[in-house]
């Protein structure tokens, strides 16, 4: 089937803030490699849309979301993503949502056919397993006292050992 993305410019990679869980970013800087932090940001939370299981608390700056730090998106070239194979898993589920309803709000009518005749790229419980386990990581984080390290660096780090 015809990849819809091509019928496409790209306005859900330039119009959304990408956010991401420490598992998307350490596929994106395995395969991009480049390091985290080139494009990797903390959104402070004040987006209109996340999940509150996802945000990370500070003792002495504002509550943050893990995203990419560019706008556009860092990865995006020619409106095509040069990560495809290892992006964010809610990128590689764009347009269907967590429940399999398809929601492609940026998306141009062919397109929005297209999606609607296929299935997402990316099977629901993949995606809400590492989401899952994403939560659990941020819930340790929230916890945490004195968060003295860098907390992308703690994100990773907790990644890495849940994968080994």
């Amino acid at each position: 089937m015809i990849n819809p993305c091509k019928a496409c410019s790209a306005m859900c990679c330039k119009t959304y803030t990408i956010t991401v869980t420490s598992f998307d970013i350490q596929r994106a800087a395995t395969q991009s490699k480049k390091s985290p932090e080139e494009f990797t940001t903390l959104h402070p939370v004040r987006l209109l849309a996340y999940d509150p299981d996802t945000v990370l608390d500070f003792e002495n700056a504002p509550s943050s979301i893990l995203g990419i730090k560019s706008h556009p998106c860092y990865f995006i070239k020619e409106n095509l993503c040069t990560i495809y194979n290892s992006a964010p898993l809610s990128c590689k589920r764009y347009p269907h949502t967590i429940n399999n309803t398809v929601n492609p709000r940026f998306c141009p009518f062919v397109s929005q056919l297209l999606f609607r005749l296929r299935k997402p790229d990316l099977d629901r419980t993949v995606f809400t397993n590492e989401l899952d386990q994403y939560k659990e990581i941020v819930k340790k984080w929230n916890k945490k006292q004195g968060k003295k390290e860098n907390c992308l660096e703690y994100l990773l780090k907790a990644t890495k050992n849940l994968l080994e």
